[in-house]
C-alpha cells in the first residue's frame, strides 16, 4: 500500500502576478467583464425580462455580497423595450356608492390634465347653477306653479270657512308657540269659542248651552274636514315644489351636460362618459342647494366629492419605469388608505387613496428586497396574490390582516402591468417555492448567483473593474498591480477551491476600503504611499482575521498551556488527532481535538460516547454506523463481531455533527486493537464508506490553519502536518505563511485514498493488503487488527 501522497507547495497557492492583470487590462477585457460567470442567472434575468407573459416574474437568489443587485442594475441599465404606452390612474367619488370609489384610467399626461379641468369645472359650478336656474322659463314655471297653489288654498278655504259659517261656527287663526294654525270654534254669545273652553263653562255652570251634544258633534265632523282640506292643500304644495324643483333640475342638468360635454369630448376614454353622467345627476338633484349663496358648507361638500385623486401620474416621463423599492412595507410597496397626518375625520374617502411603488412600475420593473418584505406581515401574500390576478386593490394593511379592522372603502382594483424582480437568498427561495402556490405560480424564473467564479482572465478582469470602480467612487487612492493581485489571490482562497475565485465582492471591497485606510496610515512628516500595495491588503487581511479570531486565540491557548490536551509530537496507542470546525456565525475556524478509542471484550460493539450522552448529530451517528460496518466487512467478514469499543472526542463538550471525523475514529479505533502507536504530529481529516474509502469532507482549509497554528504556536519541527482526502486536494487554497511553511519542509500535508494509506503514515508500519485467501500479510497492523477481534470474539 503506497503511502499518502505528498502536496507540494505550488498546490496549495495560486500565486497572481502582477504581470497577469498588466495582460488582462492590456487585452481591453475589462468593459466585458462586469457579469462574467454569472451566465445562468443572467440568461434567467433576461429571459424574465423579455418574456411578456403572466407569471414570468424574476427571483434573484444566491449569496450575500455575491453583486446579485448590482448585476441587476446593470442589466436594466442596458436599456427596457416599452411595449405599450405609459397611463395614468385616477380616484372619483361613486355617487352611487360612496364606500367603492371609480378608477379611471387614462393615456400618461391626461390624468393631471383631467384633474384641473374638473377643478376649473367646480370653482365656475356656482355661477353655471345661477344661470340655470334664473332663466325665464323656470321663473314662468316656479311663479305659475306657486300661483295656483295659492289659488287652490284660497278657494278651499273659502268653501269650507261659508260651510262653518251655515252651522254658527268659524274658522280661526290660533297662535301656538310661534306656529299659527286654523281651527274650527263655535259660536257662543256671538263670539267665537274653543270648543274646550265652552265645554268646561257647561261643566262649571258659567253658561248654559242648549244642544251641546250637537254643538260637540258638529266641530268634530267640522274638524276631520278642515284636515281633510289641509291635507289636499299640502299635497297640491308638495306636487308643486316637486314640479318646480324638476323643473330646477332638468335646466340645471341641461345647462350641466352642456358644460361637462366639453369635458367628455376633451377626454374621450372609457368609464369617463359614464362617470360625467353619473355627476350630471348628482348635481341635478343637490342644485337648488349649491345654488344658495349661503349654503357655503354644501359648496365645500361639493368641491370635495369632486376632488380628482391621481394616485398614478406619468405626466413627461418616458420610457418604461424602474422602481427599486428599498423599503418594502405595506404601504410604501402597495399603497394605503389613510389621513393626510394633521386632519380628523371620523371616514374615509377616496382621497385617502395612496400608491405604492407596485403601482408607480407599471408598465415597467419592480425590483424589491424579498428578505425584507417578508419581514412585513401580509405584504409577500398580498404581492403574489397580485401579481397572479394581476389586479391591485389598494387598501390599508389593517383592512388585509384583520377582516373587521379598517375602513369601509373598497376601490376599484388597478390592473397592473408590471415585472417584478425580487431579490432574496437561497433559504428564502426555498421557503417560498415549496410553502406557497401562489409563489410558484407567478415566480417562475429563478435567476441563481453563483459564489465562485471560473479562474480565467475575464474574471481576474471582473475583479479589476470592481477595484477600480469603487477607487474611483469612493475616492480611494489607486490600487497598484501588486495590490490588485493580492486581493485576487485572497478571492482564490476564499472561493475556496483551486480553478475559481470568489463572487463575494462585498466581502472584497470591505478588504480594498480597509486597505486604503492603512495605506493612509504614515510615521508624521512621511509623504502618503501613492497606491494601494499589496502589503496594505495583507494588513487589511491580517486585521479582519485578528478581530474574530479571539475564541480561536483563546482555546489555542488552552491547548498551549495544557488545559486542552492535544498532543503534536510524541507517539500513543488509541490516540488521534482529529479536526472539526468550529462556526461561530462571523467566524469559522478549525479547532484540532484529541479522539480516543479503547477496546476491550464484550457484546456492546462500537460504542460513540457523544452519541451515548445525546451530543451528536445524525450524520456523525451515520458515521460511527459506518465505521463498525467497515469492522466487519474489513477484517472479520465470515464471523460474527463481538467486542466491547468505545471511541469519543477527549474534552469536548459541544454537540458535534458531520461524519469527517471518521477517518480519525477509525486510525484511533485500529491503534487501540492492534496495539500499535500513532504519530501524534499527525492529524487526519476525511469521511469513510464501509470499504475504508476516504470521501471528501468539508471546510479542509479551516481545519489545516487550525492545526498549522497550533503546531506553529508550540514550533514547527517539520514532521507536523495534515492528512486529507484526496478528493479534497483540489480545494486546498492556503495562507501565503502556511505555502511558505510548505516549501520549506517545516509542515506537510498528504492526500489519501483509502484507510490503509493513513495507517502506514501515521503508525509507520506497514497496512497490510488483504491476500487472496482473504487474510493479511503477517506482522502487518491489519493483520494483527484481525487476531485482535478474533482472540475479543473468543473472549466474549
Amino acid at each position: 500500500m503506497p503511502l499518502p501522497r505528498a502536496l507540494l507547495a505550488t498546490e496549495i497557492h495560486r500565486p497572481i502576478r502582477p504581470e497577469e492583470l498588466q495582460a488582462v487590462r492590456a487585452a481591453g477585457l475589462l468593459a466585458e467583464a462586469s457579469t462574467i460567470g454569472q451566465d445562468r442567472a443572467l440568461e434567467a434575468l433576461r429571459l424574465g425580462l423579455a418574456l411578456d407573459a403572466p407569471g414570468f416574474h424574476v427571483f434573484v437568489c444566491g449569496p450575500s455580497g455575491t453583486g446579485k443587485m448590482s448585476t441587476v442594475r446593470a442589466v436594466l441599465n442596458e436599456g427596457l423595450e416599452l411595449r405599450r404606452p405609459l397611463r395614468d390612474f385616477m380616484f372619483v367619488e361613486n355617487f352611487d356608492d360612496r364606500d367603492r370609489p371609480r378608477l379611471l384610467e387614462m393615456p400618461a399626461g391626461h390624468g393631471r390634465k383631467f384633474r384641473k379641468a374638473v377643478e376649473a369645472f367646480v370653482d365656475g359650478l356656482r355661477e353655471t347653477l345661477a344661470r340655470a336656474l334664473d332663466v325665464d322659463d323656470v321663473e314662468r314655471t316656479r311663479r305659475a306653479l306657486n300661483a295656483a297653489c295659492e289659488k287652490q288654498e284660497a278657494d278651499e278655504l273659502a268653501a269650507f270657512e261659508k260651510r262653518c259659517k251655515s252651522k254658527r261656527f268659524v274658522l280661526a287663526r290660533v297662535q301656538l308657540d310661534t306656529m299659527e294654525q286654523l281651527d274650527v270654534m263655535p259660536i257662543h254669545r256671538r263670539e267665537p269659542v274653543d270648543i274646550d273652553v265652552l265645554n268646561e263653562r257647561v261643566r262649571t255652570g258659567e253658561a248654559r248651552v242648549a244642544r251641546l251634544a250637537e254643538i260637540n258633534r258638529t266641530h268634530a265632523e267640522l274638524k276631520e274636514e278642515l284636515r281633510l282640506v289641509l291635507s289636499r292643500l299640502r299635497r297640491a304644495a308638495f306636487r308643486a315644489r316637486d314640479e318646480i324643483e324638476d323643473s330646477e333640475r332638468k335646466a340645471a342638468r341641461s345647462t350641466l351636460v352642456d358644460h361637462l360635454g366639453q369635458l367628455r369630448e376633451r377626454f374621450p376614454f372609457d368609464g369617463v362618459g359614464e362617470w360625467i353622467e353619473q355627476l350630471a345627476d348628482w348635481l341635478a338633484e343637490h342644485a337648488r342647494a349649491l345654488h344658495d349663496d349661503e349654503d357655503e358648507e354644501g359648496h365645500q361638500a361639493v368641491r370635495h366629492a369632486l376632488r380628482v385623486n391621481l394616485v398614478l401620474d406619468n405626466t413627461g416621463k418616458e420610457g418604461a419605469p424602474v422602481i427599486f423599492e428599498n423599503a418594502p412595507s405595506f404601504a410604501n410597496l402597495l399603497g394605503t388608505v389613510e389621513q393626510p397626518a394633521g386632519e380628523a375625520r371620523s371616514t374615509l374617502d377616496f382621497g385617502d387613496i395612496k400608491g405604492g411603488s407596485l403601482l408607480r412600475a407599471d408598465r415597467g420593473v419592480l425590483v424589491v428586497h424579498a428578505d425584507d418584505a417578508v419581514q412585513h406581515e401580509g405584504v409577500w401574500r398580498t404581492l403574489t396574490r397580485i401579481l397572479r390576478t394581476r389586479a391591485l386593490a389598494i387598501q390599508s394593511p389593517e383592512q388585509v390582516l384583520s377582516p373587521a379592522g379598517g375602513s369601509a372603502l373598497k376601490p376599484e382594483a388597478i390592473p397592473v402591468d408590471v415585472k417584478v424582480i425580487a431579490v432574496g437568498d437561497d433559504q428564502l427561495y426555498r421557503l417560498l417555492h415549496t410553502s406557497s402556490d401562489d409563489f410558484r405560480r407567478v415566480f417562475k424564473l429563478k435567476a441563481e448567483f453563483d459564489e465562485v467564479l471560473p479562474d480565467v482572465p475575464e474574471t481576474l478582469a471582473t475583479y479589476a473593474a470592481h477595484a477600480d470602480r469603487v477607487v474611483t467612487e469612493e475616492g480611494l487612492p489607486p490600487l497598484s498591480d501588486a495590490g490588485l493581485a493580492r486581493l485576487c489571490e485572497f478571492g482564490v482562497r476564499l472561493g475556496g477551491r483551486q480553478g475559481w475565485l470568489s463572487a463575494r465582492f462585498g466581502r472584497l471591497t470591505d478588504v480594498l476600503r480597509e486597505a486604503a485606510y492603512y495605506a493612509g496610515q504614515r510615521p508624521k512628516g512621511e509623504p502618503a504611499p501613492a497606491s494601494i500595495e499589496a502589503a496594505h491588503v495583507d494588513l487589511a487581511l491580517e486585521a479582519q482575521q485578528r478581530r474574530h479570531a479571539l475564541p480561536e486565540d483563546r482555546l489555542r491557548e488552552l491547548v498551549a498551556q495544557g488545559v486542552l490536551d492535544v498532543a503534536t509530537s510524541g507517539r500513543a496507542i488509541g490516540m488521534a488527532n482529529a479536526l472539526t470546525v468550529l462556526d461561530l456565525g462571523d467566524h469559522a475556524f478549525g479547532q484540532p481535538c484529541r479522539m480516543s478509542a479503547t477496546v476491550a471484550p464484550g457484546h456492546d460493539g462500537l460504542i460513540s460516547v457523544e452519541r451515548e450522552v445525546e451530543l451528536s448529530g445524525r450524520i456523525h451517528d451515520k458515521g460511527t454506523l459506518i465505521l463498525a460496518g467497515y469492522l466487519r466487512h474489513y477484517y472479520l467478514p465470515e464471523r460474527p463481531l463481538a467486542l466491547s469499543a468505545t471511541i469519543t472526542f477527549e474534552q469536548l463538550h459541544d454537540e458535534v455533527d458531520g461524519d469527517s471525523a471518521s477517518a480519525a475514529e477509525a486510525l484511533a479505533l485500529v491503534s487501540a486493537l492492534a496495539r500499535v502507536p500513532v504519530n501524534q504530529a499527525i492529524a487526519v481529516t476525511g469521511a469513510m464508506d464501509q470499504q475504508g474509502n476516504v470521501m471528501a469532507v468539508g471546510g479542509v482549509i479551516e481545519k489545516i490553519l487550525g492545526f498549522f497554528r497550533l503546531c506553529a504556536l508550540r514550533g514547527l519541527d517539520g514532521t507536523q502536518g495534515v492528512v486529507l482526502p484526496a478528493d479534497n486536494a483540489r480545494d486546498v487554497v492556503l495562507p501565503v505563511e502556511v505555502v511558505e511553511a510548505v516549501a520549506a519542509g517545516k509542515f506537510r500535508l498528504w492526500v489519501a485514498g483509502h484507510l490503509n494509506e493513513i495507517i502506514e503514515l501515521a503508525t509507520e508500519s506497514p497496512a497490510g493488503d488483504r491476500l487472496p485467501d482473504g487474510t493479511f500479510p503477517p506482522g502487518t497492523v491489519n493483520a494483527r487488527v484481525t487476531a485482535r477481534l478474533a482472540e475479543l470474539a473468543e473472549r466474549s
